[in-house]
């Protein structure tokens, strides 16, 4: 004997893609920075192997480093991708037990999105930038099991070069992907 539709929360969008939801109890209001951060994670991520992704740009060109990290809240183990933004660049490092065992800097345009994939897995590196394989590294040793457990948009240890910029996609992968899982995902 009831006919109608109850809506909660509607929100349109101007741009592009959606963002998160903005509750305003019938005024304007205005966006505040969309921050995130997760700890206690090593039951969700497998160390020993995997993929973290994103899709991503940035603001604008001025200003410096722009990281996004997978850590143990230190900077002595983490996989992190990276803007260098005055110069244009992604990077990726992965660092265990102090030591860089995995890098690769490349030119981009900061300013559009890129999807951007690391692959950690001992002697199996890989950075993959929008469909293809930027970079490859077959030596080094990756993470013992549950090292990594903080996800973090800074340089992994709580400060620095804290990620300010557009994400549309963030992921990890438990696992290391195949070259044509990579290939697909970051297209």
């Amino acid at each position: 004997g009831v006919s109608g539709v109850y809506i909660f929360g509607s929100q349109f969008e101007a741009g592009s893609y959606p963002t998160s939801y903005i509750p305003t109890s019938g005024s304007t209001v205005t966006r505040v920075q969309d921050q995130y951060s997760k700890t206690g994670i090593s039951n969700l991520i497998n160390s020993e192997e995997g993929v973290l992704f994103i899709e991503m740009a940035a603001l604008s060109n001025s200003g410096n480093y722009r990281i996004i990290t997978l850590s143990d809240g230190t900077t002595s183990n983490r996989v992190l991708i990276g803007f260098r933004l005055d110069t244009g660049y992604i990077y990726y490092f992965v660092i265990v037990g102090g030591s860089t065992v995995a890098y690769h800097i490349t030119s981009t345009t900061s300013l559009d999105f890129s999807k951007v994939a690391v692959k950690w897995k001992t002697n199996d590196f890989a950075l993959w930038i929008n469909g293809s394989e930027i970079s490859t590294d077959t030596s080094g040793s990756s993470f013992s099991a549950n090292t990594l457990n903080t996800l973090q948009n800074n340089e992994g240890n709580g400060s620095g070069f804290e990620f300010f910029g557009k994400v549309k996609q963030l992921q990890v992968f438990e696992t290391a992907l195949t070259d044509t899982e990579l290939a697909t995902l970051t297209t």
